[in-house]
């Protein structure tokens, strides 16, 4: 099974609806060398945890096979729902959580649930990586330029 690392960063921090950008990296080896893919996208009036969501979604769409999945990423909340598997205990309750409200963003992580099936996946939280900075200023310029040409 091929690992693929997934590198995820956004602009958007905190739970305050805001407008910012998201940015994905997927690295992996072949036999030709290292292969390096990515995205961004700008996003109006969300929260770091759908821009979170968004980016993975995106970046696990890219995936043809199953693979051992590492992800990086910011965001504490996305990485404890996969690494504690809540989605599939909130996909037998009706996606309901614990406290049987409705679970936010279901359709997106019905999506993800989905996506991940057949891969291995091992999430590391807030730890350095090689595209780290590179990532966050890219993000930072990318929202610098699409708000000088919004005002």
């Amino acid at each position: 099974m091929r690992t693929v690392e997934i590198y995820i960063d956004t602009g958007i921090k905190g739970p305050k609806p805001r407008d910012g950008l998201y940015m994905y990296i997927i690295a992996t080896q072949t036999n030709r060398g290292s292969a390096d893919a990515g995205n961004s996208e700008y996003l109006e009036n969300t929260t770091e945890h759908k821009a979170t969501l968004m980016a993975l979604e995106a970046a696990l769409k890219r995936l043809n096979q199953p693979c051992q999945l590492e992800i990086y990423m910011e965001d504490s909340y996305v990485a404890a729902v996969l690494q504690n598997g809540w989605a599939e205990g909130w996909k037998n309750n009706g996606w309901r959580n614990a406290k049987n409200e409705l679970v936010e963003d279901a359709e997106k992580w019905r999506s993800i649930q989905s996506l991940l099936n057949g891969h291995e996946v091992q999430v590391h939280v807030k730890k350095h990586h090689s595209y780290r900075e590179w990532m966050a200023r890219t993000i930072r310029e990318k929202e610098e330029e699409h708000r000088g040409e919004k005002g």
